[in-house]
């Protein structure tokens, strides 16, 4: 076995210290590593919180001295392997024993060896050990001022659940999959770890891969035919393209050049950019001499309702990050409204669960903005995701389908559709 772990435990580190998302790391792994590293790091984030609260616990009844951290991260990794993957048991330990001897001394060495062969000892028990809690103890302050118990625990049944893959396809097109499952908002939904340039017809570019609750946005607008839309924070660009798809002439903002790339990419493949404009700028710093019918905000924010996707995040955001984010949703409304034509839509979404940064973001702007009001979203097989207000909140359990736990669940998010009156 290869030490490559010795560089993964300093990525672990880095994520689980400095917030910086797992995605950031993956482009810096050779081919041959990928996906180990991605199924290492998966389940890793996924079974912390039994790590933390029921495993180490077990084994180390004295707090890891501080010059000693790094071995905390070295348990996370290790643990994982020897609990969760088919890695062999010899080969977990010695690996780990010897990045403790890098990382530490020989004392650091001799605590990881026994540790871990004393957890492998205990293995049976350790997995058939009961599962209080999936989130981290920051991540549930977050969801707590929202939800109820029962909520949190129907949201963390989908920590372990590998997400399914959502497809958006073409107005125009034919149905390309005969395998999958049409959802009753209109979704295709494929097995999880598809490889999605094997799908068929992926290189006529008619549909795209797309979250089923991220596809709800667009699908809130109506008449988009000819209509200006100004899409703000627009990369990767899945409602950039169902914007362009239903005939809207789009201005696509987003701050990253990188991103942009992206976006630009995936529109070409969907032959979609005849009515494309792309700017690479701040939200906050976009400027246009013309005013538009529609402002789709896709806002910055905690991205807490993408959990199954990025596990790092039950272990990374706090209520701070959430504070902070809807200070900049803020900030971007209202600079969106100088951008609006008379009468014309905000179309606000964020991929967050925190109701800070969506129902209260929203029904504080109103209370500022008497002359907005809400447009009632009303898209089919949406009923038991629609607020009393019209907004449409939609939890990860939103998507059940019975009898088939692997293609069930969807990101949550927040989508509210408002107008201005004169």
């Amino acid at each position: 076995m290869k030490n490559e772990r010795a560089e993964y435990v300093e990525i672990l580190q880095k994520i689980l210290t400095s917030n910086v998302p797992l995605s950031f790391f993956k482009d810096t792994i050779p081919d041959g590593q990928k996906s180990f590293f991605n199924m290492l790091f998966l389940t890793t984030f996924r079974q912390m919180t039994f790590i933390k609260n029921t495993v180490l616990p077990r084994f180390i009844q004295k707090k890891i001295p501080s010059k000693q951290k790094i071995l905390n991260y070295i348990f996370y990794l290790s643990i994982t392997e020897l609990l969760f993957l088919n890695t062999p048991d010899y080969a977990v330990i010695n690996s780990y024993v010897d990045i403790a001897k890098k990382f530490t001394d020989k004392f650091g060495a001799n605590f990881v060896n026994a540790v871990l062969r004393n957890i492998l000892r205990q293995k049976s028990d350790l997995l058939a050990a009961h599962r209080n809690t999936y989130f981290g103890a920051e991540f549930l302050k977050i969801l707590k001022n929202d939800y109820s118990k029962d909520e949190i625990k129907q949201m963390e049944h989908f920590v372990s659940i590998e997400p399914a893959l959502d497809i958006t396809l073409k107005k125009s097109a034919k149905n390309p999959f005969s395998q999958g499952i049409i959802l009753p908002t209109g979704s295709i939904r494929l097995e999880a770890n598809t490889k999605v340039a094997e799908l068929p017809a992926y290189n006529d570019g008619i549909w795209w891969v797309q979250d089923a609750a991220a596809a709800l946005a667009v699908r809130s607008l109506n008449n988009l035919h000819g209509k200006s839309v100004l899409d703000l924070c627009a990369a990767p660009g899945g409602k950039t393209a169902q914007l362009l798809d239903e005939g809207a002439f789009v201005t696509a903002v987003d701050i990253s050049q990188e991103r942009l790339e992206t976006l630009e990419t995936n529109i070409n493949r969907l032959h979609l950019a005849e009515r494309l404009t792309v700017v690479c700028s701040d939200a906050l710093n976009f400027n246009s001499s013309k005013k538009f019918d529609i402002i789709l905000i896709d806002a910055p924010c905690s991205a807490t309702g993408t959990f199954r996707r990025h596990p790092e995040i039950i272990h990374t955001k706090s209520l701070q990050d959430v504070i902070q984010q809807a200070e900049l949703q803020k900030k971007i409304l209202n600079r969106a409204i100088s951008l609006l034509a008379p009468k014309g839509e905000i179309l606000y979404v964020t991929c967050s669960l925190a109701k800070l940064e969506g129902e209260k973001q929203i029904d504080d702007f109103l209370k500022s903005h008497t002359d907005f009001e809400i447009k009632p979203i009303s898209i089919f097989g949406t009923e038991k995701m629609r607020t009393k207000e019209g907004y449409l909140r939609i939890l990860p359990q939103t998507f059940v389908i019975d009898g088939q736990t692997n293609l069930s669940g969807a990101d949550g998010f927040f989508i509210a559709h408002l107008q201005r009156k004169i």
